[in-house]
């Protein structure tokens, strides 16, 4: 069997993944700025949104991940950023977002979903890869990841799960970590109405998946994956930490 990254070469997307590459049209610009406009709003007032270090965000494309309780989360990174929300495009799991045509159709207009199937093959995986690649080549845009795989019901840090890492890897893209305070208050997994909320997005510095393929040398991938998920994983921690002590 071929390597993830030998596939990945000689990977080309079908036309089901257009939507990711083609410029959107007018409604579909014009929806998406509107819930730009709509992000701004209520995270200036409503819920007004504190960010520490946004000149950690690097020029280039890079991978947007943090800790996730609230469908607010990507809204508040996309602000946080102070980035375009057309920049980005959020990895999403295929069963839920996907396989629900409301779900799917809605989500779409609002912002760039990147489908990942969670019952993970080589096929699957080389395709999700793929998506990522092209998508992010295409006007130098970003992916936002939540490496926990879904939203914490409590508000405490899940285990991250290395897919992140292959990712971040394969593609070559720095990971920017970042932690986020008050979307569990605000908008927690369950509720369908937000609560006015003070919310802190603290922004670390990027993590480059190159430094770990070296550190590991002829190590396998699965090793370095390993490695770069438990950095990602602790810098988090860290970001959460300080953000506590400054509040204190």
């Amino acid at each position: 069997m071929k390597t993830i990254r030998e596939a990945l070469q000689n990977t080309t997307l079908g036309p089901e993944y257009s939507y990711l590459l083609e410029q959107p049209s007018l409604l579909g610009r014009f929806i998406k700025k509107l819930f730009e406009i709509f992000c701004k709003v209520v995270f200036t007032f409503y819920c007004p949104v504190k960010v520490e270090g946004r000149e950690n965000i690097p020029e280039s494309s890079f991978i947007l991940c943090s800790n996730h309780c609230s469908h607010m989360d990507s809204g508040v990174l996309m602000v946080a950023s102070g980035l375009p929300f057309k920049n980005f495009g959020m990895m999403a799991a295929k069963e839920y977002f996907f396989d629900n045509k409301i779900r799917r159709i809605s989500l779409n207009l609002l912002m760039h979903l990147i489908p990942i199937d969670r019952k993970t093959n080589h096929v699957t995986i080389v395709k999700s890869l793929a998506a990522c690649r092209d998508f992010t080549k295409n006007g130098n845009r970003n992916i936002i990841i939540y490496p926990e795989g879904t939203r914490s019901i409590t508000g405490k840090i899940g285990k991250f799960k290395k897919g992140l890492a292959m990712v971040a890897t394969e593609l070559g893209l720095p990971v920017v970590p970042v932690y986020i305070n008050g979307t569990h208050d605000a908008y927690p997994k369950g509720n369908y109405f937000m609560k006015p909320k003070k919310i802190y997005a603290t922004i670390g510095q990027p993590i480059y998946p190159n430094d770990y393929v070296k550190k590991n040398g002829g190590n396998s991938n699965k090793q370095v994956y390993n490695s770069m998920i438990e950095e990602i994983e602790k810098r988090v921690h860290e970001l959460k930490e300080n953000q506590t002590n400054k509040s204190t």
